[in-house]
């Protein structure tokens, strides 16, 4: 076993405060009194234990309990508000999937993913067509010019819609 050649500082402030005792206390005293640096740094904790226990907690405010109890009123009512929300929003959530599923699976499904999947397609075109006009520097010319094409857009698929449903309902 090799010889330790000063000691740390969590042996020292041990010696200093008191709680390093037991074999490895005594070890430690031992090396203190054969070491001179190891000495002067306990005897320097030791001063500063001694200076830290003549010092006084400063006095608790009069109002630091009730402050300290209305915090934690605050707290706990906006976690029993966070938890009713959560409780809330799983079955809003569930309600929601299961009136998706029920829509997707009604009478004729393939209609309502068909109309899905073409608005979809539609306002991808529509987005990649104003991608460029609302990246030129004139940024609101850019929001006019795509607020337009909605309405015009808007106009032809009512257009398109009422020429598509009026000779299939006068064939019926």
């Amino acid at each position: 076993m090799t010889a330790q050649l000063h000691l740390s500082e969590e042996q020292i402030q041990g010696l200093a405060d008191g709680t390093l005792r037991g074999p490895e206390g005594f070890a430690a005293r031992e090396h203190c009194d054969s070491c001179a640096a190891c000495a002067a740094e306990t005897a320097a904790f030791a001063a500063l234990v001694k200076d830290l226990d003549v010092l006084v907690d400063p006095p608790v405010p009069m109002d630091f309990t009730a402050g300290v109890l209305q915090a934690v009123s605050i707290r706990e009512t906006a976690l029993v508000q966070r938890r009713h929300t959560w409780y809330a929003a799983v079955p809003a959530v569930v309600v929601a999937a299961f009136a998706m599923v029920g829509w997707a699976l009604s009478a004729a499904p393939t209609v309502h993913v068909d109309r899905l999947i073409g608005t979809w397609t539609t306002l991808r075109h529509v987005a990649a067509a104003a991608g460029p006009v609302l990246e030129a520097l004139r940024f609101q010319l850019g929001i006019g010019a795509f607020l337009f094409a909605v309405a015009v857009l808007f106009v032809l698929s009512r257009t398109i819609r009422g020429n598509v449903s009026g000779p299939s309902a006068a064939s019926s």
